[in-house]
């Protein structure tokens, strides 16, 4: 009897690394990603890359300034934003963000439905990102501080943010006309000091000194009692937090503190992640490594 082998054509495999309208047609075979196994206790994902495998949205909606079009973008097959893309449908023009999509599933996208106020949107071929005029730019993301956070406590936020000193907030909540309850960072102050309060302010363990003018990998992590500053997986400050929590019911704001609209920030954005809980020390490495190696910092 004769032996029957039977052969897989070896350019079928080539396939699978294409990425058509940002959906997985080979879904056995898909890349991973940083977020696949991460969403438990999520807040929301922000990026100008894919974070989730499942995810088939668009990254950004953007305004054209040369005549007000609008039009959503995904990405390209590095992950990262179709800059390409968007080049050639500004054609030269300036661009805003105006909606920066969720991409945890729950629909908590940032938006600003308000022209001026929409931060600019640049195609760094690196790290694309918006940043902040320092006078009114801002986005929202309309869900209580309440449920972004566990009861005003427990939250931890990873971030790749430009650093920039001024007497800003970079992001979170203030209750309105209370400015001491609040669940905010600023990234710096004028005084070149990062500070996180996640909760009343001020606490003694809340600010570190830290540089201008830089790309950075930062996360801010609140537990129970114990609240972390943490600079590319090194801690730069840690200690336990005695004020209050943040009773604020507002939502959250980049760019400036939702519920006041004073102190707005010229930072540059180009991830925010959230989670309502203070996750384990292996998923907090994981992914601040994670953010360090992808946007080669």
């Amino acid at each position: 009897m004769k032996k029957i082998v039977f052969y897989i054509p070896i350019f079928f495999s080539c396939l699978c690394y294409g990425q058509i309208d940002q959906y997985n047609h080979f879904p056995t075979m898909r890349p991973s990603h940083i977020l696949d196994a991460k969403l438990t206790t999520i807040s929301f994902a922000l990026s100008f890359r894919v974070l989730e495998s499942d995810y088939n949205g668009p990254l950004v909606r953007l305004r054209r300034s040369s005549d007000n079009a609008e039009q959503d973008f995904g990405w390209s097959d590095n992950d990262i934003v179709d800059v390409a893309a968007i080049d050639t449908w500004r054609s030269g023009s300036d661009v805003f963000v105006v909606i920066w999509y969720d991409q945890s599933g729950l629909g908590r996208n940032a938006i600003q439905n308000t022209n001026s106020f929409q931060p600019r949107f640049i195609t760094d071929l690196t790290r694309p990102y918006f940043f902040g005029d320092g006078i009114d730019d801002r986005l929202d993301i309309n869900t209580s501080i309440q449920v972004l956070t566990n009861a005003g406590i427990n939250g931890s936020v990873f971030t790749i943010i430009y650093t920039t000193s001024k007497g800003q907030f970079s992001f979170g909540t203030r209750q309105p006309g209370v400015n001491r309850n609040r669940w905010s960072t600023h990234i710096n102050w004028s005084n070149n000091n990062m500070y996180f309060d996640s909760g009343i302010c001020c606490d003694g363990v809340r600010s570190v000194a830290n540089t201008n003018n830089q790309w950075q990998q930062l996360s801010f992590i609140r537990a129970n009692i114990v609240q972390t500053i943490r600079r590319s997986g090194t801690i730069l400050r840690t200690g336990n937090y005695t004020n209050g929590p943040c009773t604020a019911t507002n939502g959250f704001g980049i760019l400036y503190t939702n519920g006041n609209n004073s102190q707005f920030a010229t930072n540059r954005f180009t991830e925010l992640i959230m989670y309502q809980m203070d996750i384990s020390l292996s998923d907090i490495q994981e992914i601040e490594n994670n953010q360090i190696d992808f946007w080669n910092l």
